[in-house]
């Protein structure tokens, strides 16, 4: 049976830990497993509860994009309580576990903060044991521990772990309301806010690339479009929407001015053109140039440039 220890999901408390800062040497050298976080203790001889089993396979893996702790539950089978806890879990009752911590060191840096955070970041720390619990302080429950036991967050004991405090010389006010939120949001609420607006910045830029890859395919329904010509002018869509349009614009009507009754396909207009091309600048082709000096080609020799353009391309390029 395997568990989830830890990940790096934030806790109802407010904080989230970070999995690369856990130390596990000590933890794999004694990976007690108890219940619900009880130690027996020797000062107090009621209620005893003994280590229930331990941990096997422990390992740092990704879980739902998350960096995660987990390990294989392995009971007591000669304890009889544990065997009980062991039965609850067989049969789907108790499906939770929580890493029992010593935090190090902390962090309410912006860098290390996330949407909805309220306590600061749990940068180092180091894995004292693991337990099954029935419930947890969230879906992925942790316990802390301070040099004098457990540290109870549910009676804010002493700010254990810090609130945040951003220091920023920006006016926070302002930023509320730039954003559209009253003058008196919480940090908390700025930062979810901001993360509001980068999906939506990251939809709006799906949906841009969505329509110009409809409008391109609208476009190669052209008349002038054949199989020979198709990912040219696909490829100059690309680059340049407008020039695509105008360029197929002006072959269609070319095809429809002629009095001859015998079509010229496209794909021989090309070749005629390429070949052209070949006597009017010899054997200098368009990758030949650099861009500098196809800009000067343009504005001193425009001639020149349509004939490149057309051999490259096999279209005439339409010039302001």
């Amino acid at each position: 049976m395997r568990f989830l220890l830890i990940d790096e999901s934030i806790v109802s408390h407010g904080f989230w830990v970070d999995v690369s800062g856990i130390d596990l040497a000590q933890f794999k050298i004694n990976p007690v497993m108890y219940w619900m976080h009880q130690r027996a203790s020797m000062w107090d001889g009621k209620n005893q509860v003994f280590p229930i089993g331990k941990w096997d396979d422990i390992k740092v893996e990704q879980i739902k994009g998350l960096k995660a702790i987990t390990a294989e539950a392995v009971f007591d089978e000669n304890d009889e309580f544990a065997l009980k806890i062991k039965s609850k879990v067989e049969g789907g009752f108790i499906k939770m576990a929580s890493a029992g911590l010593m935090p190090i060191t902390f962090s309410d840096e912006p860098k290390y903060l996330k949407p909805g955070q309220s306590r600061a970041t749990v940068l180092k720390s180091e894995m004292l044991e693991a337990s099954i619990v029935d419930r947890g302080a969230n879906k992925n429950a942790v316990r802390l521990y301070s040099g004098e036991g457990f540290i109870n967050l549910s009676e804010d004991n002493s700010n254990f772990v810090p609130k945040i405090n951003l220091k920023s010389n920006t006016d926070m006010k302002t930023i509320a309301l730039k954003l559209g939120l009253d003058e008196n949001s919480t940090e908390t609420e700025i930062l979810t806010e901001i993360v509001k607006l980068k999906e939506s910045e990251n939809k709006s830029k799906e949906t841009i690339v969505r329509l110009n890859e409809e409008k391109i395919n609208n476009l190669m329904q052209h008349k002038s479009i054949n199989d020979d010509n198709r990912e040219i002018f696909k490829n100059l869509a690309k680059a340049d929407y407008s020039l695509a349009e105008k360029t197929l614009g002006l072959l269609l009507a070319k095809n429809e001015d002629k009095s001859s009754a015998k079509e010229e396909r496209l794909s021989d207009f090309i070749k005629k053109s390429k070949s052209h091309l070949d006597i009017k600048t010899s054997e200098k082709k368009w990758d030949d140039y650099s861009e500098k000096e196809l800009i000067e080609m343009r504005e001193k020799k425009p001639d020149d440039y349509e004939a490149l353009f057309e051999a490259e391309y096999g279209v005439i390029p339409i010039l302001d």
